[in-house]
């Protein structure tokens, strides 16, 4: 029993040592103005890269943009993620394998093919170098993996609930606020942090999409990859993977809030 015991325990060790390493490298990175060959740890510590960056206006407006543009994707992609999962759930209908597949669409095909493909609709609806546009075009890599998300959540806690409910005589509105979306909770918050990240994370389709008009801190770091200079990178690597953990212990709190976590003592 000791022996499993520690080697679950060095197993555990072990995933999170992995998990953590690139991110303290990423730190290393960001504050590290020298590192020679073959040395461990920097040579010279500074915060230019950080005054730098947080000192150019078009950075600020970037963060605003991408946080607003994540927000909006996120809201949509659950006002249009609940109902099809449900659907998909709980009913059948004729094509109903039809729609399904093209839910899953964007993650099997390549995604530089279906932002060209939308991109063509983009130029004569005339929404490209729009903030709509963007928004439509991240929500749809963004459903997939909401539905997927909702749809598992809906198979499992069915419908009896809603209509014990109704036999009971609450109505549909009724029904909905106090039966099923307490249940359905967690899988929206899981679907709204997932599609909030891959926001963030777009920049192909930001970059096609946007035309250039729509800054986000995914287009300011591209270019920087690019031209080596991975410190720059790093430093707005940082700010993507903050905005993402900020995000997720926001809707944290929010759960605990929903279902009152904090006055409730486990023994």
């Amino acid at each position: 029993m000791k022996t499993a015991r520690f080697m679950n325990n060095a197993l555990f060790n072990v995933c999170v040592f992995l998990s953590c390493a690139p991110l303290v490298l990423l730190v290393l990175l960001t504050v590290g103005v020298s590192w020679p060959y073959p040395s461990l740890l920097p040579k010279v510590y500074s915060l230019r890269y950080f005054q730098y960056i947080f000192g150019d206006i078009q950075t600020l407006k970037a963060v605003i943009t991408s946080i607003l543009l994540a927000t909006f994707v996120t809201l949509l992609t659950l006002a249009i993620a609940i109902p099809a999962a449900r659907s998909l759930a709980l009913y059948n209908f004729t094509g109903k394998w039809l729609v399904e597949l093209l839910v899953l669409a964007p993650l099997v095909v390549p995604a530089i093919a279906v932002s060209t493909g939308i991109q063509v609709s983009m130029i004569r609806l005339q929404l490209t170098g729009s903030f709509l546009g963007v928004t439509l075009i991240h929500t749809v890599f963004a459903l997939p993996y909401a539905i997927r998300i909702m749809v598992n959540v809906f198979a499992i806690i069915g419908d009896r609930h809603e209509q014990q409910a109704i036999v009971l005589g609450a109505d549909a509105r009724l029904t909905f606020f106090k039966v099923t979306l307490p249940m359905i909770m967690p899988g929206i918050l899981s679907a709204a942090a997932i599609s909030f990240t891959i926001s963030l994370s777009q920049y192909i389709t930001t970059f096609l999409t946007g035309g250039g008009r729509i800054i986000t801190v995914s287009i300011l770091l591209i270019p920087y990859i690019r031209s080596g200079q991975v410190q720059m990178a790093a430093v707005y690597s940082a700010m993507l993977i903050a905005a993402a953990m900020f995000s997720l212990l926001l809707m944290e709190q929010a759960v605990r809030r929903f279902y009152n976590l904090d006055t409730i003592v486990f023994v």
